[in-house]
């Protein structure tokens, strides 16, 4: 037995494990991103009774939920833009830890003003809290883009756990808490969730994927358009001396001599484009230029997200939660239809993890189809269809197909494009054209509000 062969397998085992344990925590990391994503505006859509109850005669579950659709949207518009203004830093940490402190602030100011001022302190505050929920998660989205696939799975499956933790909470307060008094455990729940993905994203900034969504970045800042064709100028040395993990993917590029070659090659080609009246800075394009671009390349897939989102909030919650309960049962068997919804999201999302199972024609034909259940949560809303685990049933396959799909459009939009820079712009787009279809969707339903008598 040769002694220096062992020696070699064992440094070989040893280096094998050290990537899968990295990519393990990376994943941990996006899955972490997902749930607090959501977890803080899931937290007070569960709590929206405490609301009602503090601000007495007001449409509080109409009302509240609109300044966060505005500020989603308003920020998800821009956000291609103001990605290069705004450090991923400030995008992600800054942002969860103010959502903390809103999170906090938010339930305080219900129970200790119940007088309109109060009541438009509220508003505001979900406003700002949009402003910050759409900075981090449509980051997120963007950040999982530039990694692949498996990222964006994990990212989404994150977002559907988020759903399904605080409806199983909500099922526990239900049993042991006075309900006036539970959105404080729901906070209390995201906030901590926040605080995690804190923690996690300083170990993440060490990790080989941070630095490839940094070298997305840096090909971005020096990438211009010309004839809709993307072509990269040189940059300044001066421009990166100080960024000492550029300046290690740089060291690693000129270490290569297949890079040196390739990247020596790509500036004579793009030389002569430099003259070019035509070319356009992709950083410094204007909102409507980014977002023209964007959409042209991502074309279809934003466009279906919005009316998949259309479709989904059009039935629920608002059709799904008018099915008619005995009166000691509504809030339990509300929260169950909430579970099966939430869970079945979270099983579609990990579903569409396998990417054999999709394409667009297969996701197209999948949302077509869901259209049966404008049927099926109409009879249950009317009586026709009166048994409960008939909803429950029906919620939990409308929530898979919903997640499946939803991720299936996340995982095609990147895969447009090859350049990482191209792939977090047109998640930022993804992201705000779910928020947008959510928004469209429940104004949408209005029409249905009543169905049930």
């Amino acid at each position: 037995m040769n002694p220096n062969s062992t020696t070699d397998d064992t440094q070989f085992s040893l280096l094998e494990k050290k990537p899968k344990k990295s990519q393990l925590f990376q994943k941990i990391f996006f899955f972490t991103l997902g749930v607090s994503s959501l977890s803080g505006w899931n937290a007070i859509l569960t709590g929206l009774s405490y609301f009602a109850d503090q601000y007495d005669g007001r449409n509080v579950y109409f009302i509240l939920p609109i300044p966060n659709f505005i500020s989603l949207c308003l920020i998800g518009l821009f956000l291609p833009r103001i990605s290069s203004l705004l450090s991923m830093f400030f995008r992600i940490v800054w942002s969860l830890i103010i959502l903390c402190g809103l999170l906090i602030l938010l339930p305080i100011i219900a129970l200790e003003m119940h007088s309109a001022l109060g009541y438009w302190l509220c508003l505001i505050t979900i406003f700002i809290m949009g402003i910050f929920s759409s900075l981090q998660q449509n980051s997120s989205i963007g950040m999982s883009g530039i990694l692949g696939p498996e990222y964006v799975n994990v990212f989404f499956i994150g977002t559907g756990a988020s759903g399904t933790i605080i409806t199983i909470f909500r099922l526990i307060s239900l049993a042991v808490i006075d309900s006036e008094k539970s959105i404080f455990l729901y906070i209390g729940i995201a906030v901590l969730w926040n605080i995690g993905a804190i923690v996690m994203y300083f170990a993440f900034t060490k990790t080989p994927q941070y630095r490839k969504i940094i070298q997305a970045h840096k090909k971005g800042r020096k990438s211009v358009l010309v004839h809709d064709q993307i072509v990269t100028e040189e940059e300044p040395d001066n421009a990166i001396q100080n960024d000492s993990l550029i300046s290690d993917i740089i060291n690693s590029e000129i270490a290569n001599p297949n890079n040196q070659t390739e990247t020596s090659n790509h500036n004579n080609e793009i030389e002569p484009s430099k003259q070019n009246k035509d070319q356009i800075s992709i950083e410094k394009m204007n909102v409507i230029q980014t977002l023209i671009w964007i959409n042209k390349v991502a074309f279809p897939i934003p466009l279906l997200i919005v009316i998949l989102y259309i479709q989904t909030f059009m039935m629920f919650p608002g059709v799904a939660f008018q099915k008619s309960f005995d009166s000691e049962f509504i809030n339990w068997g509300q929260c169950y239809i909430s579970l099966g919804y939430n869970i079945g999201d979270t099983l579609g999302k990990f579903l569409a993890g396998n990417r054999k199972l999709f394409n667009l024609q297969i996701l197209v034909g999948l949302f077509l189809g869901r259209f049966v259940f404008y049927y099926t949560y109409i009879a249950i809303a009317q009586g026709t269809l009166d048994a409960n685990w008939i909803s429950y049933i029906n919620t939990l396959l409308f929530g898979t197909l919903n997640g499946f799909i939803t991720t299936g459009y996340m995982i095609l939009g990147p895969e447009k494009t090859n350049e990482g820079f191209v792939k977090e712009k047109i998640g930022f787009v993804s992201g705000f054209s779910l928020c947008f279809g959510i928004m469209l969707g429940t104004f949408l339903a209005l029409p249905f509000s009543n169905i049930s008598k």
